[in-house]
């Protein structure tokens, strides 16, 4: 693997910490060799020395609530092939790539094997924690069958990650296993109503405690961990009492919940930007206008109480459907909640601590994995910045460049 000399770089090194200008920052094996000031590394043999030009130099991007696999545009597509699918999925994973992301999280609705064929080269893409298939009780937000509608699509193992139906602890227990031997770095739950399902009050509380529990001690055996959807405090308080790590949306949380939360050493992943696409999307039906109206209107105050509560807040997309593009703003949108620094912190750092790749990625540091993009743009004076592609002009993944636009 050749070495990398990124040379004469603002670094920002995802910590928190100021930008630090004129940096370097040497590249070996796939991991951070040195950094040190601009001029101040001496490139070794056959390595490539790469002029920053005082751009931004960052960790890779992450995402912890991506859906590669949920690639419908809307209710009413037409039916697809497999090929077509397989296509669009292989595309998103791409185009994530491209935007800066080296990390992502699958949140549901993606087979492990897509993750294995990036790790192998087989396609490009940034490092995927796959969940396989959602775990989701009959009418929960993971049962996309209309009211009459029997028929449950099952999944194709290798190509397609269908919602696993299952109710009764002993069920999902053994949901959680399939997906756990299939490859699955986290298991995914259904635990509260959904904006975009058919059948379910976003109220609903779905799975009880013992059923997410069940989950809960499966991934635990495999060194694992459970994530769920849940909107409501209602939710998420059983969600908690079941063991359960990373709670997704968490769009309309209390004070007291944010606090166990907090004390549970619990993540919130709150998926913005989404609710402003689909605000503005015509594809959204009638059924979901409600609940998404509800959300939006929540959410704000939702972000505030965790963080007044001391919650560690991940950052999260929630994209979906085909060419998944502007990932990004789902920073620029926590930004307005927050502080940029802080949106950029929890897109690498605290994304890193979720996923348990801490001592890998995250933060620009010697000794960890070479995940690092180059920005045109101060992302702390202007977060925009992030959100176009254009901008990213260079992204290495594990010391390989996967992007180069500088030259």
């Amino acid at each position: 693997m050749t070495a990398l000399l990124l040379d004469n770089a603002t670094l920002l090194d995802g910590t928190g910490a100021e930008p630090r200008p004129r940096a370097a920052m040497l590249t070996e094996e796939g991991r951070i060799a040195r950094i040190a000031g601009a001029g101040e590394i001496a490139a070794p043999a056959g390595a490539r020395r790469i002029d920053c030009a005082g751009r931004t130099l960052m960790p890779g991007l992450m995402d912890a609530h991506v859906h590669f696999g949920l690639v419908a545009a809307g209710a009413n597509d037409p039916p697809q092939t497999h090929l077509s699918y397989a296509l669009k999925v292989v595309e998103n994973i791409r185009l994530a790539l491209e935007e800066g992301f080296t990390t992502v999280r699958d949140a549901g609705g993606l087979d492990v094997a897509y993750a294995q064929a990036v790790d192998s080269g087989e396609i490009p893409g940034p490092r995927i924690l796959a969940s396989g298939s959602f775990l989701s009780i009959t009418g929960g937000h993971g049962d996309q069958r209309y009211r009459f509608d029997d028929a449950a699509p099952p999944s194709i193992p290798g190509l397609v990650a269908h919602t696993e139906i299952c109710d009764g602890a002993d069920a999902v227990r053994r949901a959680a296993r399939i997906q756990l031997r299939r490859g699955a770095t986290q298991v995914k739950l259904m635990a509260s109503g959904g904006v975009m399902s058919p059948n379910d009050p976003l109220e609903s509380l779905q799975f009880s405690v013992a059923e997410m529990a069940a989950a809960v001690e499966e991934a635990h055996g495999f060194g694992r961990y459970v994530m769920a959807h849940c909107h409501t405090s209602g939710a998420i308080s059983n969600a908690l009492d079941a063991g359960v790590r990373s709670i997704e949306h968490g769009s309309i949380l209390d004070a007291t919940t944010a606090a166990r939360m907090a004390e549970q050493g619990a993540y919130l992943v709150p998926t913005l930007v989404i609710l402003e696409i689909l605000a503005r999307s015509s594809a959204v039906p009638e059924y979901s206008r409600a609940k998404l109206d509800l959300v939006r209107g929540e959410v704000a105050r939702s972000v505030a109480t965790a963080r007044a509560a001391g919650v560690r807040i991940a950052s999260g997309s929630d994209l979906l459907g085909p060419r998944q593009t502007r990932r990004a703003s789902e920073i620029v949108e926590k930004a307005r909640h927050t502080s940029p620094m802080e949106a950029i912190v929890s897109a690498t750092r605290t994304n890193a601590e979720l996923f348990r790749l801490e001592h890998r990625t995250g933060t620009l540091v010697e000794g960890h994995d070479a995940d690092a993009i180059v920005i045109e743009g101060d992302p702390v004076a202007d977060i925009a910045c992030l959100a176009d592609a254009r901008n990213v002009r260079l992204v290495v993944r594990q010391g390989q460049v996967a992007k180069d636009a500088l030259g």
